[in-house]
């Protein structure tokens, strides 16, 4: 199916793929009884028994890599064991995002089950900025630090290490970012990207990091049959950190995520299961969309809006009666951030539109600090080109960018360099601080920057559907083949399908979801929309790419079929 953007408008086109279908020979190779599994696993790229089997069953703790593999381990593993002998506090140095703020919980978590006395910080988004903070580390000396871990945070921080250095703290760097030419000269830095670092898994989150130093740590200073159960304990810190900072859910962060929902679903953390209550979740059954869509947004507004402190003190509660205050907090803090988002959204995409076609979006104004991001993401979600909102200063300026599947947001920081004071992040999110009066020379290099890469120049949405269904395979034994393909996200999406030719019977709602009766023969199912642009009227034949998702409503299981966006299309305008 190909949908051209209305006339007029700049939006870019949204093609559906069907993936090739496999058959006999590839079932027989990944070795499973259906053809439709058969099909699904393939499309992920899975070859043989042995990896089809790994994938089907996620969640042991001896896939995960050794973690003195990891350049760096055994001298920060041996800094930290003789800190907490000889009694000597360690501070944790965390992120205010989700990433930053469940690495340095978890950690923290350990040495004090060690015996260590940890001292957590976290910095605050607009008082402190983003990573190392001069300021931080001589409070930390003065109550007597004598190593700092940082959590998410530190790859870029040379001088701010060396100031450490002078104030008597020995650095341990725990980062995930895109390296840098020149690293800081800490005791250690533990980062799967640097070049010589021999740990096999590379694309861990910050707080998958910190787990698998966590985990070392353990490893050298508890008797061998207490260390699996202390570390499983932890994981539900590590999956959250994994889930909120969008890394692949492939390989070992699948492992841990799937780990941490266990643990998770044992219901033991008591902010956790307060969190769970006030976003309407059932904890004995939290998946993957639940953490992304209900959990993390809640934690993250902390410092988004505030003090992220109040998210760590929320994973770390003992007690559940403060646990439910503090989550309470949260839930409003949430509801702050919602609203103050659709204030600013529609505004910054006004903006946005009168330079649409442009092959980058840079909006500056009066934004908080802790919502550009977001609303960049909305940008590329609009118009799929990299996107930054700044947030316009008196003499310094913040921003935050995002970028859309195919671009690297780091190489084109790189290139607008001059204008820059500070900068760092990922492929597709970053962020950076400059001058106020060079925003129109960081604009005119982004950009430039931005065009010269070879992509195409007109901006399309590929989506590929992993198959074609007809209605009547939708129901629950296809919902427990599904089930097997958890935990999804990003790098692993969720199985989607395609069903042509079905009839819309029946529509229900208009504010918010939009529910449907579809209809194929005699064969019916629901329909759920929860961002329709457009819905045709009942008796149209239509086109619908879809999820299929169980949900339980008063006790009843339903199955239905999640219609993306742009997933409904009359079949007149299909091609």
């Amino acid at each position: 199916m190909v949908r051209e953007p209305t006339t007029g408008t700049s939006l870019p086109v949204v093609r559906w793929l069907l993936a090739p279908r496999v058959g006999e020979v590839e079932q027989g190779l990944l070795g499973v009884d259906s053809l439709l599994l058969a099909q699904l696993l393939w499309n992920r790229g899975l070859r043989s028994s042995p990896e089809a089997q790994a994938f089907l069953s996620p969640g042991s703790l001896s896939t995960l890599g050794d973690p003195f593999m990891m350049l760096g381990m055994e001298s920060a593993v041996t800094t930290l064991v003789t800190a907490i002998r000889e009694g000597n506090p360690i501070a944790v140095y965390g992120d205010y995002d989700v990433d930053g703020v469940a690495g340095a919980a978890l950690l923290a978590e350990a040495l004090r089950f060690l015996g260590g006395t940890a001292l957590l910080h976290v910095p605050h988004r607009v008082r402190d900025g983003y990573g190392l903070n001069s300021e931080a580390l001589q409070s930390l000396a003065r109550r007597g630090a004598k190593v700092v871990v940082t959590v998410d945070c530190g790859i870029t921080a040379n001088q701010e290490v060396e100031l450490a250095a002078e104030l008597g703290l020995r650095v341990i760097v725990t980062d995930h970012h895109t390296v840098p030419s020149r690293l800081p000269t800490a005791v250690a830095v533990l980062n799967p990207h640097q070049d010589e670092c021999g740990y096999p898994f590379k694309e861990l989150a910050g707080g998958g990091v910190a787990f698998q130093l966590a985990r070392a740590l353990l490893e050298r200073m508890l008797p061998s049959g207490q260390v699996e159960a202390r570390i499983l304990e932890l994981a539900d810190l590590a999956a959250l950190s994994t889930v909120a900072d969008v890394v692949p859910l492939v390989g070992e962060n699948r492992t841990l995520v799937a780990l941490g929902l266990k643990a998770m679903r044992l219901g033991k953390r008591p902010g956790l299961h307060a969190l769970c209550e006030v976003a309407a979740r059932t904890p004995s059954a939290l998946t993957v969309r639940d953490l992304s869509f209900a959990l993390i947004p809640r934690l993250n507004a902390a410092g988004r809006m505030g003090e992220a402190q109040d998210a760590i003190d929320l994973l770390l509660v003992r007690d559940p009666d403060q646990a439910q205050i503090l989550a309470a907090q949260l839930d409003g803090t949430n509801d702050a951030r919602r609203q103050l988002m659709e204030q600013l959204s529609g505004g910054v995409l006004e903006q946005a539109a009168e330079i649409a076609g442009a092959p980058a979006i840079v909006i500056e104004g009066d934004f908080p600090i802790g919502l550009a991001g977001l609303l960049a993401a909305r940008l590329v979600d609009r118009w799929l080109v990299p996107s930054v909102v700044i947030q316009r200063g008196e003499s310094v300026s913040r921003g935050s960018a995002r970028a859309p599947q195919g671009f690297d947001l780091m190489q084109l920081l790189d290139a607008t360099r001059p204008s820059l004071v500070q900068y760092g992040g990922h492929p597709r999110a970053a962020g950076f601080t400059l001058a106020t009066q060079d925003i129109s020379g960081f604009r005119d290099a982004f950009s430039a920057a931005a065009s010269t890469l070879p992509l195409s120049a007109k901006p399309e949405r590929l989506v590929t559907a992993d198959a074609a269904l007809r209605l009547r395979s939708i129901g629950p034994l296809l919902a427990d083949l599904l089930e097997r393909f958890e935990p999804s996200g990003e790098g692993n999406p969720s199985p989607t399908f395609v069903s042509r030719g079905t009839l819309v019977s029946r529509k229900a709602g208009s504010d918010g979801p939009v529910r449907l009766r579809i209809s194929d023969g005699d064969s019916v199912r629901r329909a759920v929309l929860f961002r329709p642009r457009a819905v045709p009227p009942l008796g149209t034949r239509v086109e619908l790419y879809y999820e299929v998702r169980r949900s339980l409503w008063r006790g009843d299981q339903q199955i239905d079929m999640v219609v993306h966006e742009d997933g409904l299309v009359p079949l007149a305008e299909a091609v």
